[in-house]
C-alpha cells in the first residue's frame, strides 16, 4: 500500500534518518514528508493528504501536545505516534490525553517504531473500512420485504441498521407469524456475508435423532442408514449466515454442541473424531420466551447468553395495527396479479375491524385472511363481510364472553384474587400447560410463571 508519512522533527540529523527509515519500509511504499517545525507541518497537512504523523514533542515555535489537538481537529482518524526525550510518564498521559495514538522515548528504537507504524496503519485501514461500510449500508439498507412504520417496528430496524454490518450473533424473539426469518434475511442480505450462503434451519421441524446429523454433518457408518459422509448445515453455510429457526425446540444434548460451535468456531460430524473451522454468523430466532424455558430446565443459560449477544424482539400485529393500511397496499398488487383481480381498497368499516381485532396468527394469518378475501372478492373495494365466517364468529364470541363477565364481577373482590381465580382456573383446562395457558390468557409465559410463584399455584 502507498502510505503518506509526515515527520516533524526540528533536529536535521534526527530527521534525515527518520526520513531514510520511514522510506525503506517495504510493507508501505512510503511517500514522506518532513517539516521541521509546526508551521510548516501544518502547511503540509493543508495541502496534502496524510496517513500518519511521526512528530517530536518539543518543536521550535510550539509543541507537540498543541499539534497533536490540531492534526486530530482537521482528521480524527490521522494515526499520531508522539518522540521526546523526556521519559517522563506524565508526558506520555498529557500527549495520549490530547489525541496521540502512540509514545515513543528517544533514542527511538526502529525496529519498535516500524512495528507501532504498520499497527497503527493497519488499524487505520479497518476503521476506514468499516466507515465505508457503514455509509454505504445507509444508503443502501434494503427493507423492502419489511412493511410498516409503527413506532415499535422502527425501533426494530434500527437496530438491524447497527448491527447489520457486523458478525454479532443475533436472538430474534416474537410470536408465530412475525416475520422472523425476514428479520434474518434484512441482516443477513445488508452484511458483508451478503454474496454467501444464507442457510435456513427449522429445529422445530428436524426430529432430535436427526437435528445433529443435520447441522453438524455425518461420517459414513456413523449410523445404521449413513451410507456416505456428507457435510452438516454449518459447513454448508461456511463464509455466510446460519439461522436457526425456533431454536427453544431445541433438546438438551444438541445445544452443548451447538454451544461448543459457538465457542470454537469448529464442527465436528456426527461418527468422526475430527474437527473442521467453520465461520459462520449465527442468528437464532424463536416464539418461546427462552428465560422460562432456563427456568424449567429446558433450555441451557449459557447457551441463551451465548445467542442473546443483541435481542431484537418483533412486535405482534396488534400493537402495530396502523401497519395495516401498509400491509394492505403492499400485499394487494401481488395477490391481484395472481388471481386475475382489481381489489384497491378495504371499506371504513372493515379497516375498524382489521384494525381493532387481535390477529393472534400476526402478519402470516393477516396475509392468508387477505388471499382468501381476494379470491373470493366480487368487487373493488372488500367489505367487513366478505371475511372468512370464523372470523367474526370467534371475534363476536370474545366480545359476547366480555360483555358476560362485566355482568359476573363480585363486588368488593380484590384484583389480584381476581387474577388469581382466572390463572389457576385456566391452568386446570390445559392440564397444567404453562406455554398454553399463556396463550389463553394473552400473557408471556415468563410472566405467567411469575404468577403462578407469586401465588403459590404450583
Amino acid at each position: 500500500m502507498n502510505t503518506a508519512v509526515l515527520i516533524i522533527e526540528d533536529n536535521d540529523a534526527q530527521r534525515a534518518a527518520l526520513e531514510e527509515f520511514v522510506n525503506g519500509i517495504k510493507e508501505i511504499q512510503a511517500t514522506v514528508y518532513a517539516a521541521p517545525d509546526g508551521e510548516i507541518a501544518q502547511s503540509v497537512l493543508s495541502d496534502r493528504q496524510i496517513d500518519l504523523v511521526l512528530s517530536d514533542l518539543m518543536l521550535p515555535d510550539t509543541t507537540g501536545i498543541e499539534l497533536v489537538k490540531i492534526i486530530k481537529k482537521r482528521n480524527s482518524q490521522i494515526p499520531v505516534i508522539m518522540m521526546t526525550g523526556q521519559p517522563a510518564v506524565e508526558t506520555a498521559i498529557a500527549a495520549i490525553r490530547e489525541g496521540a495514538d502512540d509514545y515513543l522515548v528517544k533514542p527511538v528504537d526502529l525496529i519498535h517504531l516500524k512495528k507501532k507504524i504498520l499497527n497503527l496503519l493497519e488499524n487505520r485501514r479497518l476503521r476506514t473500512e468499516n466507515q465505508q461500510l457503514r455509509e454505504r449500508l445507509q444508503n443502501e439498507f434494503q427493507v423492502n420485504n419489511i412493511i410498516g412504520s409503527s413506532e415499535g417496528l422502527r425501533r426494530v430496524l434500527e437496530k438491524c441498521r447497527q448491527v447489520a454490518p457486523t458478525d454479532v450473533t443475533v436472538l430474534i424473539e416474537g410470536e408465530s407469524g412475525t416475520g422472523k426469518e425476514l428479520i434474518a434475511n434484512l441482516l443477513h442480505e445488508n452484511s458483508p456475508r451478503s454474496n454467501k450462503p444464507f442457510v435456513t434451519v427449522n429445529c422445530g421441524a428436524i426430529t432430535k435423532t436427526l437435528l445433529e446429523s443435520e447441522l453438524f454433518g455425518v461420517v459414513k457408518g456413523a449410523y445404521t442408514g449413513a451410507d456416505k459422509s456428507r457435510p452438516g448445515y454449518f459447513e454448508t453455510a461456511n463464509g455466510g449466515t446460519i439461522f436457526l429457526d425456533e431454536i427453544g425446540e431445541m433438546d438438551l444434548e444438541s445445544q452443548v454442541r451447538l454451544l461448543r460451535v459457538l465457542e470454537e468456531r469448529e464442527v465436528m460430524r456426527i461418527g468422526s473424531s475430527q474437527t473442521i473451522p467453520v465461520d459462520v454468523r449465527i442468528i437464532a430466532a424463536t416464539n418461546r420466551h427462552l428465560l422460562d424455558s432456563i427456568d424449567a430446565a429446558e433450555f441451557r443459560e449459557d447457551l441463551y447468553y451465548r445467542l442473546s449477544v443483541i435481542r431484537l424482539e418483533l412486535p405482534p400485529l396488534r400493537e402495530r395495527s396502523s401497519d395495516i393500511p401498509l400491509l394492505f397496499n403492499h400485499m394487494i398488487v401481488g395477490l391481484n396479479d395472481k388471481y386475475g383481480k382489481s381489489v384497491r381498497g378495504l371499506s371504513d368499516e372493515l379497516r375498524q375491524f382489521m384494525s381493532a381485532y387481535d390477529w393472534p396468527g400476526n402478519i402470516r394469518q393477516f396475509r392468508n385472511v387477505l388471499e382468501g378475501m381476494v379470491v373470493l372478492a366480487t368487487d373493488d373495494i372488500l367489505q367487513k363481510n366478505d371475511l372468512p365466517p370464523e372470523l367474526l364468529a370467534g371475534s363476536k364470541a370474545r366480545q359476547q364472553n366480555a360483555e358476560k363477565l362485566m355482568h359476573q364481577i363480585i363486588p368488593n373482590l380484590k384484583l389480584a384474587d381476581y387474577e388469581k381465580l382466572i390463572i389457576a382456573r385456566n391452568l386446570a383446562l390445559q392440564s397444567g400447560n404453562r406455554e398454553k395457558t399463556a396463550a389463553v390468557l394473552g400473557i408471556s409465559e415468563r410472566t405467567l410463571y411469575r404468577k403462578i410463584k407469586e401465588y403459590d399455584l404450583n
